[in-house]
């Protein structure tokens, strides 16, 4: 294409957003070494450090990542049939050093510029990552129902199954969405624009949202199983296991949106309250929350650091070959 890329098409230059996630990333680590030393200083005497549950803890992440990259793929495959477990997970991948320094992890949104097709670019993607993070929201919904139980019994319960009802018609929420955004004004091309990312939903088929929300499931009890093996690794003792579940979905529904860089320290705090009801030490319980933290967000990350973002030019030209390296 001749002429000369637009201002966005510029900031979405490959080497641009290389910078810039390396820059944030660099950011997110030095808010997390401030972080680890102007905490107040942990009795560690009172951790039993039993190497072998973290070595297993460790292990959870490749199964983990797996179960993300087949529920973004089940997500894809309606507007980009082609779309391979890899791409979908060096998509995922890309994405998380913005999505981890950006408030309600927005940078996510830019999955889209990590996959080659040209299918994929644009709001459309955009509005299948929201599905996709809706989809999170509503599988932590289902696990804090037993967090509900532990605290309050069946009547918690019960309410927890009721909030978890009323988020859980996707399609229904974004065409109400749709409806809403096209009656607004338009404003840059804003409003057609979040008009297609609502859209999206319509292209999800019923069995992909069953599917996508079975492994959003599987994957978060890969997460509690991983924070069991944290806690045993630091504590002689452990809660039963369908309660350490449930705590720990209530953790991660409290943090759901981050207040903090990266949500530092939230995650820690809510932790350390809600495990000490089950006789899990403070020292253990932050620790813990902490550790899986670096599993699951910035080691991830930082491997995202990685794969190369798709060329963006004016015109909505996208030039290299698989997505997979540097463009030609």
């Amino acid at each position: 294409m001749s002429g000369t890329p637009s201002a966005r098409s510029r900031l979405l230059n490959p080497k641009i957003l290389t910078w810039l996630r390396a820059g944030l990333t660099l950011l997110t680590f030095a808010a997390i070494a401030w972080y680890v030393h102007s905490r107040p200083r942990l009795d560690v005497s009172a951790l039993s450090l039993r190497w072998g549950y973290l070595a297993a803890a460790c292990a959870c992440l490749p199964p983990l990542l797996y179960l993300r990259a087949v529920k973004w793929r089940i997500l894809l495959r309606g507007a980009v049939p082609d779309i391979t477990l890899r791409q979908a997970l060096r998509s995922y991948l890309g994405a998380m050093a913005l999505g981890l320094v950006t408030p309600g992890r927005v940078g996510e949104f830019s999955r889209g510029l990590y996959l080659p097709q040209r299918e994929a670019q644009g709001w459309r993607t955009a509005g299948l990552v929201l599905i996709d993070n809706w989809i999170d929201f509503l599988a932590v919904l289902a696990w804090a129902c037993l967090g509900w139980l532990a605290c309050f019994g069946g009547r918690g319960l019960a309410w927890g199954a009721a909030l978890a009802m009323v988020f859980a018609p996707i399609p229904f929420w974004l065409r109400t969405a749709a409806k809403v955004t096209s009656k607004l004004p338009s404003w840059k091309g804003l409003r057609d624009s979040a008009h297609k990312g609502f859209e999206a939903g319509t292209g999800v088929a019923g069995r992909d949202y069953l599917g996508a929300f079975g492994a959003g499931l599987a994957a978060y009890g890969l997460e509690w199983l991983q924070i069991a093996f944290l806690l045993a690794f630091l504590a002689p003792s452990l809660p039963d296991p369908w309660r350490l579940a449930g705590m720990m979905a209530l953790v991660s529904l409290a943090n759901t949106f981050q207040v903090t860089l990266a949500g530092l320290g939230v995650r820690e705090g809510i932790a350390m309250v809600l495990l000490a009801r089950e006789g899990v030490g403070p020292e253990a319980a932050v620790v813990a929350a902490f550790l899986q933290s670096a599993l699951v967000l910035f080691v991830p990350a930082l491997a995202g650091l990685a794969v190369k973002p798709v060329a963006l030019y004016a015109g909505n030209e996208i030039r290299g070959g698989d997505g997979l390296g540097d463009p030609d």
